[in-house]
């Protein structure tokens, strides 16, 4: 009978440890999923022959109903969670990366530029993998419920100043003094109204990789 309680015993302390190793690897495989060839561990990377840099992401629902003015935003950022897209690639990583593969900043705006003023720098044009196809950020949001046809994104630099701010911005709709690139089209301090399109992004919470190409 000991015997018996022994084999009993000991067979499940074995599938025990089966089950938490099993556990621990689906975590691992899920924590490590690639993306466009990126995962949360290395969340972007740069092709300087294409000029084109990809940044991994996620989808914010909240921003799929609600208006923002953010792009894409690292979530240690103190605007990590106000942006349609979060990433956890930081500011001066996307910074250099835009050196490396030869864009020119703007440096043309600070937090006392007067309103409306627009950024500068080498032109950029953002992309969306959905479904394996690239489709251009204009296609994927809206500006105060209607279509845009180009947000002339520019890669304004701001780098000391995003440093100071801690924002986490990478990427804003709007020309902003902080962000590392931003969009031209729109001057500063247009505001809160763009927003993303259900029928054309992901679902909240489905990993998005981003394509920045310089022009």
């Amino acid at each position: 009978m000991k015997k018996k309680q022994i084999f009993i015993s000991v067979m499940t302390a074995l599938l025990l440890v089966l089950g938490i190793g099993f556990s621990l690897s689906s975590n691992s495989q899920a924590a490590t999923k690639s993306v466009a060839g990126l995962t949360t561990s290395k969340p972007i990377k740069y092709d300087k022959q294409k000029k084109e840099i990809t940044i991994l992401t996620t989808v914010n629902g909240t921003y799929l109903t609600q208006p923002t003015r953010h792009v894409i935003v690292n979530v240690d950022g103190s605007n990590g969670n106000k942006s349609l897209l979060k990433t956890e690639a930081t500011p001066k990583a996307f910074y250099q990366d835009l050196k490396k593969v030869g864009a020119k900043a703007g440096n043309n705006l600070t937090t006392k530029s007067k309103a409306g003023s627009k950024i500068k720098g080498s032109s950029l044009a953002v992309y969306f993998l959905i479904n394996g196809k690239r489709v251009k950020a204009e296609k994927a949001v809206q500006v105060n419920g209607k279509n845009v046809k180009n947000l002339d994104f520019k890669f304004g630099g701001n780098m000391a100043t995003n440093n100071k701010m801690k924002t986490g911005c990478v990427l804003c709709f709007d020309s902003c003094p902080v962000g590392i690139a931003s969009g031209a089209k729109y001057g500063f301090q247009y505001g809160e109204h763009f927003t993303g399109k259900s029928s054309v992004l992901p679902k909240d919470g489905s990993q998005l990789a981003v394509v920045i190409k310089v022009k």
